[in-house]
């Protein structure tokens, strides 16, 4: 690998070039999903309602209606054609947190530890998320990034960055100096840059609507809304029965029973594990706020691709990044972000929200002490991000200085789940917890980003692993698995 870096200095006071094709804007016209997107959730809502009180027993229950739990029950589906599943989701729709409130970004695989299941899955799994959003006309585009180094000092984090993507097997890497930079993204000033032209973006609000209703048209799953679940409990016939409630609510109790349950449940992973016999003592979830803003739309085209900064280290891959967005909730902005605060409450979306019960789960974690003591310009400096424009914006003027205050408006916010390892270690690898309640149910107790780019091929990592659990036999008919090679995995100490 050879780099010529060739920095050269440039005034921030430079007139900026703006691009005038953008991703997103030259996509065909698919008045499909994106309109029905509304209709969509409030027609399975009241379906939801209904079936609550119809069918309540189930070959298998998935708990947790993100990315993660449809994509599961969509694979499910897919090899066993004789099986009957359920997806029971606290919300009144599907991903309504961590899938669909992200930067929307395809990640070719580039962070991860080599060998673990983390870099298999988002490598694979960006290959089949380009894929589906081909096959169902789903907004999504292949624009490319670049993680740029400010200096020669972070320039060796692109060279180890370069020799980790190339173990997990990206393709069609190249680190860049300053003029080939320039040449990409005439904005963006830098020592040097890994450019990966496989990163993309598409809408996973959308394609987890579209998973869902591949998993109601099947005719052998249904979707339970406002389901949350609260208490787990084995009967003598062996089968798990799971009651619950609309949330906040103390009635009507719903009910649904089944051979075997996964339970995927983002931000309350560690929570439902505990309700279904698991360890919650161990894996406990922390969740961080990212704070988005977005360019007005007069200087969207200061950026075309992915611009992102090196890792800002702690083993979080913070930073603030430039995205372009193919979402039509977020208006197919530019969006800035996010930073990566501490929040007080599990699905704290801003600085207000507070939940006692979750600070206190926060405040008594020693990993996540651990890891603040480890990292504390990193801890203190996302607070003071979070509350600070100005602080926040000089992060992305590092590389882009010809970016003003004036240039952006508020954004969305969304909230990352993570789990310390002993040590503050931020835990770099999916975790599950395997043959929970004398064998019946199995628990995902970390998943975070990459997890919506690799969702697909976690969702074959999963079902292989419930079939070896389980003891499912092949049926006649099903489709061969896809590939992944699963080994066991336990929950983290």
């Amino acid at each position: 690998m050879a780099v010529r870096p060739e920095p050269k200095k440039v005034h921030a006071e430079q007139k900026l070039s703006l691009w005038e094709s953008l991703p997103g804007e030259n996509m065909p016209v698919n008045p499909g999903f994106a309109k029905l997107r509304g209709m969509a959730a409030e027609q399975r809502f009241r379906t939801a309602l209904s079936e609550s009180n119809g069918k309540t027993d189930f070959d298998v229950v998935i708990v947790g209606g993100g990315i993660i739990g449809l994509a599961t029950a969509r694979e499910l589906l897919k090899r066993f054609p004789n099986m009957t599943v359920a997806v029971l989701e606290k919300e009144r729709e599907v991903a309504a947190h961590q899938t669909g409130h992200n930067s929307g970004v395809i990640h070719a695989g580039i962070y991860y530890k080599p060998g673990s299941r983390m870099a298999y899955t988002c490598v694979r799994g960006a290959d089949l998320m380009y894929e589906y959003c081909k096959q169902n006309q789903l907004p999504v585009e292949r624009c490319g990034k670049l993680i740029v180094a400010v200096d020669e000092k972070e320039h060796k984090q692109v060279e180890r960055l370069y020799e980790i993507a190339s173990l997990n097997g990206v393709k069609d890497l190249e680190v860049l100096n300053s003029e080939e930079i320039r040449k990409l993204e005439p904005n963006v000033v830098a020592y040097s840059a890994l450019y990966s032209p496989n990163t993309g973006i598409t809408d996973y609000g959308l394609v987890a609507q579209c998973i869902a209703n591949e998993i109601v048209q099947s005719g052998r799953a249904e979707i339970k809304l406002a389901f949350e679940a609260s208490k787990f409990e084995k009967r003598p016939d062996g089968r798990i029965e799971i009651w619950g409630a609309e949330p906040n609510q103390r009635g009507p109790t719903l009910k649904v029973s089944a051979k075997n349950v996964i339970t995927c449940a983002g931000f309350y992973s560690d929570r439902v594990a505990g309700l279904a016999g698991g360890d919650a003592g161990k894996a406990k979830v922390v969740t961080f706020r990212g704070t988005y803003y977005q360019l007005k739309p007069e200087y969207r085209g200061i950026c075309r691709m992915n611009v992102y900064p090196v890792p800002s280290g702690g083993g979080i891959p913070v930073g603030v990044h430039f995205t372009p967005t193919v979402n039509t909730r977020r208006g197919i902005q530019m969006i800035v972000g996010p930073g990566a605060c501490l929040t007080f409450a599990r699905e704290g979306y801003d600085f207000s929200n507070i939940k006692m019960k979750d600070l206190f789960d926060s405040l008594t974690n020693m990993n996540l002490w651990a890891f603040a003591l480890k990292n504390p310009s990193l801890s203190i400096g996302e607070l003071y991000k979070d509350m600070n424009k100005r602080a926040f914006l000089r992060a992305a003027q590092a590389y882009v200085p010809g970016l003003t205050e004036d240039m952006v408006e508020e954004s969305f916010a969304g909230v990352m789940s993570q789990v310390f390892e002993s040590g503050g270690i931020a835990a770099n690898d999916y975790i599950l917890e395997r043959k929970v309640m004398d064998g019946k149910i199995l628990c995902v107790r970390n998943a975070p980003t990459p997890a919506c780019t690799a969702s697909l091929a976690i969702a074959e990592m999963l079902a292989d692993t419930a079939t070896e659990d389980f003891e499912w036999k092949k049926e006649e008919g099903s489709s061969e698995k896809s590939g992944a090679q699963p080994q066991p995995l336990a929950v983290a100490a």
